[in-house]
């Protein structure tokens, strides 16, 4: 065989096999989904996993960067943790922002070699650190998980944005941090648009004014999600940044009237997640079962293990298991508590 019939065969069949990675990472994950409506799984197969509470932010409706918090797991502690639990399908990676640490680069690389069933690897970011979040995109675009995900948070124009966020620049680095990691192959980035009492109404000029700065940008590259309250996660019941009902009905539906259809997956989950939210605010009951402590939990970034960012119990820590989430998920006081959540008490 030729040099070049060479190159082309080897480059076809790593093709086929990173093809064939997917689709069986695809349907193991499909079918760990299926089997958590009808029982609960041994294992979460999808992770909140806060790495940090240091953030350079100082945003109005969050008070993570209030914390200037101690010994967070070390990265010895969050590599130990990766490898104890290689079952994980989806992992969200938060914080805080994730790129303060400065072992981010090694925790990513313990994610996508450790994990073998990982499907969806997500974080958010506030974006200021350009470098070092285009450079972990590419890292990831080269690893074996099909699906990377990256939301660049933004709270409105300009102004409104870095009056928000409380930096001067922030916008700026946004919408930078954004176009750069568009050219990134095999990663998705959308914008993340918290609605909070402080930018109801100001939807369509925020994105006006991302559209300026990045050319092609459409709804359906915003995620919407409206301002939560959280004792234990956003430390922010005192700001009280939750919009009133009708106004929140109102973004939504701007919002959704302007999205375009599309058949991929991620529009998929958007939109049933939209459709949820729109059932939700008409009635103020949850439209599915939740499924915290179930499908997934959240662990802080001292290793404590809560159902989710929004119900404050602690159900253990990673610290007394030696890193092993399996005795607190299994845990007869973890099922009483997710039997609790998934009848809606």
């Amino acid at each position: 065989m030729s040099t070049i019939g060479h190159v082309t065969g080897e480059t076809a069949g790593k093709a086929v096999g990173s093809a064939l990675n997917r689709a069986v990472r695809g349907v193991r994950l499909a079918g760990r989904v299926l089997h958590a409506n009808v029982a609960r799984p041994r294992y979460p197969w999808k992770v909140n996993l806060a790495l940090t509470y240091w953030c350079q932010y100082k945003c109005q409706t969050c008070n993570i960067w209030r914390r200037k918090p101690t010994d967070e797991l070390t990265t010895r502690e969050i590599i130990e943790f990766i490898r104890q639990n290689p079952f994980v399908s989806w992992v969200d990676l938060t914080g805080g922002e994730i790129f303060l640490r400065p072992d981010i680069a090694d925790i990513l690389d313990a994610v996508v070699s450790l994990w073998p069933h990982l499907m969806v690897v997500h974080f958010p970011t506030n974006g200021f650190l350009i470098d070092a979040l285009v450079s972990a995109a590419e890292r990831l675009s080269r690893s074996s998980v099909p699906h990377v995900v990256i939301t660049v948070s933004v709270d409105g124009d300009e102004a409104l944005n870095d009056r928000i966020r409380g930096i001067r620049g922030g916008f700026r680095h946004q919408v930078a941090t954004f176009n750069q990691l568009r050219q990134v192959p095999r990663v998705h980035v959308v914008f993340g648009v918290t609605v909070s009492r402080l930018n109801a109404g100001h939807l369509e000029d925020t994105y006006a004014a991302l559209r300026a700065e990045c050319p092609g940008l459409s709804f359906n590259d915003l995620h919407l999600n409206l301002a939560q309250v959280s004792h234990h996660y956003y430390d922010n019941a005192n700001h009280q940044p939750l919009l009133p009902r009708d106004a929140a009905v109102r973004e939504l539906q701007f919002y959704r009237g302007r999205r375009e259809r599309s058949l991929s997956a991620q529009a998929w989950l958007e939109e049933r997640f939209l459709d949820h939210l729109d059932r939700f605010l008409d009635t103020g009951v949850t439209p599915l079962p939740c499924h915290s402590l179930r499908s997934s939990c959240f662990i802080d970034p001292w290793g404590t293990v809560y159902p989710c960012i929004t119900y404050d119990r602690v159900m253990g820590s990673l610290r007394d298991t030696g890193m092993q989430l399996s005795p607190i998920w299994n845990a007869d006081s973890t099922r009483d508590t997710q039997q609790a959540i998934w009848q809606g008490d």
